[in-house]
């Protein structure tokens, strides 16, 4: 296909709020510079109704690029509009985002694969089968590709920055999958200048080299069961602003406490907190110390965690004093947002067990000196289960 019969390749770059704040910055702009040094125009911005950025909640830079338009006419394309409708190329940092996607403001969740275009291209950075992503996309009536290039979600951002060249690596990929935008040479010469690292120049070379593509045909993906952002256009704005309050209302038990609708946080996580509550002690120390209120307290006294408003942070993990009584897991082996502690009531062995399946042996726990990263351990063998109360 050829990527300029517009004159224009538009990009966009999903990441996590502020933990992939900088190395969604790191690829946007890097390369716009690239695509200049090649003679092109370029503009990279970002979309407004992601700010305020909380704490993984799903964001998107963007980058156009044309080879003849002027800089105030690419801008103009580029600045107009408050979001990308389409994109050549979609690059996504967090694979847990092929679940789906809302803004900050939560109205409504969205595909990752929405603003792909026929013969356009989704980057994953993911240990996944590509499979197992477009299980997961919203069916397209068109042909397009998925690619992935090895590895973690890297979260470079406030706390943390996690340097795997995961960014120099997303930049070989795209001279790989789009030479238009960019080819491999420029990439390289211009990462060696920037980073004045040789390590960078071949993680770059390497991922030209390694990305994975496979297409996507129509019959790949689901039906969205959720429903789509649709805001209003300019002149259906109406007079004045209602802010309706919360509706007041707690009783005990899962979902037992009122919250905002409109504020929900469930893409958010790339992990999610699993409880062992025939463990727990009850000190309350989760519930206490959760920064968004995401724990129901039920009649027994434990509290269960309503994953509609969790956004994976992992604070409760952190303080809770019983080892292995809380643990972040991968979000990907969840299918739904519905209260463990039901399931809990209902079978504990079951749960239990299932629970027990999904954490692993492998537990990674964030140190407390920022620039540390994590610590990760072996956990040789599983709690036994304690009767059941």
């Amino acid at each position: 296909m050829d990527h300029f019969k517009s004159d224009l390749i538009r990009m966009e770059v999903n990441y996590r709020g502020i933990f992939q704040k900088t190395l969604g910055k790191h690829i946007s702009t890097d390369i716009v510079y690239i695509a200049h040094e090649e003679g092109k125009t370029a503009f990279s911005n970002g979309r407004y109704s992601d700010d305020p950025q909380r704490n993984g909640v799903p964001c998107a830079n963007f980058a156009y690029f044309s080879r003849s338009l002027s800089e105030e006419d690419l801008e103009a394309e580029a600045s107009a509009a408050m979001d990308i409708k389409q994109a050549e190329l979609v690059v996504v940092l967090d694979d847990t985002m092929a679940k789906g996607l809302e803004p900050w403001g939560h109205y409504g969740i969205r595909p990752v694969n929405e603003k792909v275009v026929e013969d356009g291209t989704i980057l994953f950075v993911s240990n996944r089968k590509a499979s197992e992503l477009v299980s997961l996309f919203e069916r397209k009536p068109f042909r397009y590709r998925i690619a992935i290039i090895g590895g973690e979600a890297s979260f470079s951002g406030l706390w943390y920055f996690k340097d795997d060249m995961t960014d120099v690596r997303i930049l070989g990929a795209i001279a790989k999958l789009n030479p238009d935008i960019a080819s491999i040479g420029t990439v390289l010469s211009y990462v060696k200048k920037k980073y004045k690292s040789e390590e960078k120049v071949e993680a770059a070379r390497k991922a030209y080299e390694e990305v994975k593509v496979t297409d996507v045909s129509p019959a790949d993906g689901i039906t969205w069961p959720y429903e789509k952002p649709a805001l209003p256009a300019w002149d259906q704005f109406e007079e004045g602003v209602v802010v309706r309050a919360v509706k007041r209302g707690f009783s005990l038990g899962p979902r037992g406490q009122n919250r905002n609708p409109d504020f929900k946080r469930g893409t958010n996580r790339t992990e999610r907190p699993v409880v062992r509550f025939d463990i727990c002690t009850k000190c309350t120390l989760c519930w206490a110390s959760c920064p968004d209120e995401a724990f129901d307290p039920v009649r027994e006294g434990y509290y269960d965690v309503n994953y509609e408003y969790c956004t994976g942070c992992g604070r409760c993990a952190d303080v809770c004093p019983v080892d292995d009584c809380i643990v972040m897991v991968d979000e990907m082996k969840f299918a739904s947002n519905e209260s463990f502690y039901e399931k809990y009531a209902r079978d504990t062995v079951s749960y239990v067990n299932e629970i027990e399946s999904m954490k692993g042996k492998r537990r990674e726990i964030p140190e407390h000196i920022t620039g540390k990263g994590k610590i990760l351990r072996n956990v040789e063998k599983q709690k036994p289960l304690k009767e059941a109360r």
